[in-house]
């Protein structure tokens, strides 16, 4: 056997085992992939707009299991996407009000200049331009791979 002959072989077998692993690990657009499309699809109501944006702090349980659902190239967007309103809701918790008693994005009679100030700083975490790029990849993967918009 010539050596390049030799090279070939264990470069095919090699390509074959790593096919075999990420098909055991659920990797490349199997199981895992339509598991995920079939969430968003399921859950594809979680992203409706509202006028205040409250509407996804209303939702968070249900974005939590989305990201847990993504694929591993969506970890780091829903990362970004989660931790931001994660730290909008507990502002708004701490505050002792609800997303939902935001009216047109303007916080509820009665809040401290403090926690007004707290809120409408995690809200621009919200807005800052790494979340907006995540929330724009987790849009973009949902059109291209699951046929799905989002409208993010």
């Amino acid at each position: 056997m010539k050596v390049q002959d030799f090279h070939l072989r264990r470069l095919s077998v090699l390509v074959a085992f790593i096919c075999a692993a990420s098909a055991v690990a659920g990797c490349g657009g199997g199981s895992g992939e339509d598991a995920y499309c079939g969430a968003l699809k399921k859950d594809q109501g979680v992203f409706a707009d509202d006028s205040s944006g409250m509407a996804l702090i209303g939702n968070l349980p249900a974005l939590h299991r989305l990201a847990a659902k993504a694929p591993d190239d969506l970890d780091d967007e829903w990362q970004t996407v989660l931790s931001a309103l994660d730290s909008l809701d507990e502002a708004i918790e701490k505050a002792g009000v609800k997303p939902g008693d935001f009216a047109n994005g303007q916080p509820p009679a009665g809040l401290s200049a403090t926690e007004k100030t707290r809120i409408a700083q995690a809200a621009s975490e919200v807005a800052d331009q790494d979340v907006v790029d995540a929330f724009s990849g987790i849009d973009q993967q949902a059109r291209d791979v699951c046929k799905l918009q989002l409208g993010l």
